[in-house]
């Protein structure tokens, strides 16, 4: 509630900073795939009203902008694709086995797509990194 009586330029300063700080728990995935992935995505609306907020009065201000906009909506795509691939994952962990065939085909499933996760991961973090350098350029711009 206190970000909405701050001022343009102070809303924009806490927004990267908090971002920084998002950014870098994401990358590193302090709260698991899942939730990373959940993190990214309020992030990423989050920068979408703080680019829509944001007045410039040229040309290239405005095609930067909505180049922006449509990568952080194509990075919000991926990231939900990932997170129902990481919530489908978290299923499989939790079905029932019956039988050692079962538990030796579970674990190498599970091996396979924690490797696929942390590619993944480490894909869209790094996407992720420089957007939010990118914004941080454009919004610091007078």
């Amino acid at each position: 509630m206190q970000l909405q009586t701050l001022e343009p330029p102070d809303d924009i300063a806490f927004f990267i900073v908090e971002g920084t700080h998002r950014i870098a728990t994401i990358s590193i995935n302090d709260y698991g795939f899942l939730l990373s992935a959940r993190m990214a995505q309020t992030y990423l609306g989050r920068a979408e009203q703080v680019l829509d907020n944001k007045r410039g009065f040229d040309r290239v201000f405005f095609t930067e902008v909505s180049t922006l906009k449509n990568t952080a909506a194509s990075m919000g795509r991926e990231y939900a694709q990932f997170e129902t691939f990481c919530a489908n994952c978290d299923r499989f962990d939790r079905m029932a086995i019956r039988n050692w065939r079962e538990w030796l085909s579970k674990c190498a499933v599970h091996a396979i797509s924690r490797g696929y996760r942390a590619r993944v991961s480490h894909h869209l973090a790094y996407k992720i990194r420089l957007f939010h350098s990118r914004l941080s350029a454009v919004l610091t711009e007078t």
